[in-house]
């Protein structure tokens, strides 16, 4: 008598095809949805001013796609605003990485006295809601004169960027093997040898996802530049892109293209660089979460 066998792997080869398709049906729907308000976003972009203040605008605009909205949203002050947010991202991209790294290494490597004792009290500075902070280091900036200037939004940036970019960056230096660093005592490395040339290299994922991080915030930081700017001229996109539409709200009202073609405008760089260090920040989310 003749039996056909069928291995276990045909048996779930279906089952795994309807979960897969599931799956990625899911993503699917989820995607749409929190697209959509993007694309409406990009669409309307390309209308012309009576075809968005209409009621009955679709979503596909019905005379061709209208560039001159961006036209008209690149003028002088989005280009003013755009300058302050660069000086602004760059600093903090370049401060807060190398800052947090270089305390993260004095805290690992470094012995010194009271280093326990420091690094408990840094700890303790974790639970802090930023709240609580927000008036006493408003109240300094206000007393050393450094209001209506881009220093409080770019100096502290110099200081770590808050001490869980410096525990993320221990937590990879701890990692580490200590025979590099025995190697390269005996070969004559000093100090700073050890910390750029041979430590940072090692840990350069996690330096990424700090300062990808850094960019975000320096980015859509809104209440910073709100609180510290009263001139128009040093406001950052974020205010400036606010009074321009929300509390002068005639634009706004008269011009909706504009300001969609402004939030494009704003859009891009974020995607940009996301898209040019995503491996980068997925490894170091990924390396983060085993780390930690």
């Amino acid at each position: 008598m003749n039996t056909q066998y069928t291995s276990p792997q045909k048996k779930l080869a279906p089952k795994k095809a309807v979960k897969s398709a599931i799956w990625w049906a899911g993503v699917l729907v989820l995607s749409v949805f929190f697209l959509f308000p993007f694309v409406i976003m990009v669409c309307r972009s390309f209308f012309t001013t009576a075809e968005s203040l209409s009621s009955g605008a679709g979503l596909i605009p019905r005379k061709g796609f209208y560039a001159r909205s961006y036209v008209q949203a690149l003028d002088k002050e989005f280009l003013n605003y755009l300058g302050n947010t660069v000086i602004v991202v760059l600093v903090n991209v370049i401060g807060k990485p190398l800052t947090a790294a270089m305390a993260a290494y004095a805290f690992v490597k470094v012995k010194f006295r009271g280093r326990k004792i420091l690094f408990n009290v840094a700890m303790c500075t974790i639970m802090l809601p930023s709240i609580l902070t927000m008036i006493p280091v408003y109240k300094i900036f206000v007393d050393i004169g450094w209001t209506d200037s881009l220093l409080p939004l770019t100096v502290p940036a110099f200081f770590g960027g808050g001490f869980i970019n410096i525990f993320l960056i221990m937590q990879f230096i701890r990692s580490l093997p200590k025979d590099m660093d025995e190697a390269a005592i005996i070969d004559g490395a000093n100090v700073v040898c050890l910390m750029f040339r041979i430590t940072f290299p090692l840990v350069l994922p996690v330096i990424a996802l700090v300062a990808v991080q850094s960019f975000f915030v320096s980015w859509n930081d809104f209440v910073g530049p709100l609180m510290y700017i009263n001139d128009a001229r040093l406001y950052t996109l974020s205010v400036g892109i606010y009074n321009r539409f929300f509390t002068f709200a005639s634009i706004a009202d008269t011009q909706p293209n504009v300001q969609m073609a402004t939030g494009v405008l704003v859009m891009i760089p974020p995607m940009i660089v996301f898209m040019l260090f995503q491996k980068q920040l997925i490894e170091g989310v990924t390396f983060t979460g085993i780390k930690a």
